[in-house]
């Protein structure tokens, strides 16, 4: 969810794609277009999903919810929050993830805005998943230095709000930080080691700090594209999070099963790799393309790629990103949502999916 912070896949074979953008203080995403054409096959056999069935997780033990931006993101702000948790449980969301800024006393920065979300999410029977900004990270600084100030940030927030969270998302695409270039991100190899340790010491103490204050206390962290090996080198440090979190977006499904990858299911993938850990999927969408086929698109990408969620008891819960389109916004970002305004922002109406999801 970083503004314009954005990074290529690098294939061995040349190819060459968007992954992800980064997290900024207004939870903006600016992911540039994928490189693969309208008409692949990719596209053709997403488009063939039935634009009318219901997406269903009945019989398994999947959750769904979704990401917003309620702490001050326009489209938000203007809603009450007692409709956004009408629009999420009605769609039998159980999630709403939720980034969250904090002061140095651990208080969240807005909380004139958190009070009614947190009152109508309890009312609604909808949890809230807090995404933690790691707003005093400082990759220069040393490993104690860091884990000092990630347990200072966790603990604090943690002591004021414990009560109403179990999970918490330590931080946000935080490996695209350290990735060198031209790698994967699926070995260590693949990363900056100085500020990796940095990076890791900062959220073992976020982890360590949130427990103190929370003993029930259930914490993730994340990655995405084939950023895993980052995940791996946090649990080889003695970072003791609970959940593996992973963002996957549809230019990853397209590619991720072809050489020189072959991953043909990224949720196999990731429950093969951290047996030990349940899976989330917090962010997850169709990249946004202006063409007219694009909502049924949406919608078949979150169909299918809810099926293999579905069909995997590792993975937990699944999250798409995000509620609202956010017009104000560039063309990519103002389109992720799965409602849309007919007149901003006093009337909306739900996309395809939105309408599928439904209960």
């Amino acid at each position: 969810m970083l503004k314009k912070n954005q990074l290529k896949m690098a294939s061995l074979t040349g190819l060459a794609c968007l992954i992800l953008a980064s997290c900024s203080r207004k939870e903006s995403v600016e992911p540039v277009a994928t490189t693969i054409p309208e008409t692949s096959p990719e596209v053709q056999a997403l488009a063939a999903v039935s634009s009318t069935a219901k997406i269903s997780i009945a019989g398994s033990t999947l959750q769904l919810g979704v990401v917003g931006h309620p702490m001050g993101d326009a489209p938000y702000v203007k809603t009450p929050a007692t409709t956004q948790i009408q629009l999420i449980k009605g769609m039998g969301m159980k999630w709403y993830r939720v980034g969250f800024q904090t002061l140095s006393d651990g208080t969240i920065s807005v909380p004139y805005l958190f009070e009614p979300l947190r009152l109508a999410a309890q009312a609604g029977n909808v949890r809230l998943l807090p995404m933690l900004y790691t707003r005093t990270l400082d990759l220069t600084a040393s490993q104690s230095a860091s884990y000092k100030a990630g347990r200072t940030l966790g603990s604090n927030f943690a002591a004021k709000y414990g009560q109403y969270f179990t999970y918490y998302d330590l931080g946000n695409d935080l490996e695209l930080k350290l990735l060198l270039p031209k790698t994967t991100g699926q070995s260590q190899a693949d990363y900056d080691r100085t500020k990796f340790n940095v990076v890791a010491a900062y959220l073992k103490g976020m982890d360590e700090g949130i427990k103190s204050k929370d003993p029930d206390a259930k914490t993730m962290v994340s990655a995405g594209w084939l950023h895993y090996g980052f995940i791996r080198m946090l649990d080889w440090y003695g970072v003791n999070f609970d959940v593996v979190a992973y963002h996957w977006y549809s230019e990853m499904e397209a590619i991720a099963p072809k050489a020189p990858y072959y991953i043909p299911d990224i949720t196999k993938k990731l429950s093969s790799l951290f047996p030990d850990k349940p899976i989330w999927f917090t962010e997850f969408n169709l990249r946004y393309k202006d063409v007219s086929t694009h909502e049924i698109d949406q919608n078949a990408f979150i169909s299918n790629f809810i099926t293999k969620c579905k069909n995997n008891p590792k993975v937990k819960v699944a999250i798409i990103y995000e509620l609202f389109n956010e017009p104000d916004k560039s063309m990519l970002e103002g389109n992720y949502g799965i409602v849309k305004w007919t007149d901003p922002y006093t009337s909306w109406a739900k996309k395809l999916v939105s309408k599928n999801l439904t209960l």
